[in-house]
């Protein structure tokens, strides 16, 4: 019997589409690349997105671990409780813990990109993130 070898992907930069982010789950423009789907039941994905000045995700909570990886512009990321939003600047990472509510977009002064990488699990998503919360 032979043994299946395992297979990896390289997944060049720009081979992958980016479309826009759904708009009932983002204010403002922002565009999602999905460079690893997951290849199985809430496997593992690792997405990219980019949020022009002031765009942001609505907010929403994950029900396994994620990681963000801040690559170029500045961002911000607020967890529910918070009084006001983090500032993210490239090479930050952020460790998003399952269960807890957040956010995340652009300064409103600059372009934001940054990666997600979803160890396990869903995305559940809540309401829209208000100017008042935004600018807090």
């Amino acid at each position: 019997m032979t043994e299946k070898k395992p297979e990896f992907r390289i997944v060049a930069e720009g081979s992958v589409p980016s479309p826009a982010a759904e708009p009932d789950k983002f204010t403002g423009d922002a565009w999602q690349a999905d460079i690893l789907p997951a290849q199985q039941d809430e496997g593992l994905r690792g997405l990219r997105f980019t949020y022009a000045p002031g765009a942001r995700s609505y907010w929403h909570v994950h029900t396994g671990e994620q990681a963000l990886v801040a690559v170029s512009g500045r961002g911000l990321v607020q967890w529910e409780g918070e009084a006001a939003p983090r500032t993210l600047e490239p090479g930050d990472w952020v460790h998003v813990v399952p269960g807890v509510a957040h956010w995340h977009g652009a300064a409103p002064d600059s372009t934001f990109v940054h990666l997600a990488v979803n160890a396990t699990g869903t995305t559940e998503w809540g309401g829209e993130v208000t100017d008042e919360q935004y600018r807090a």
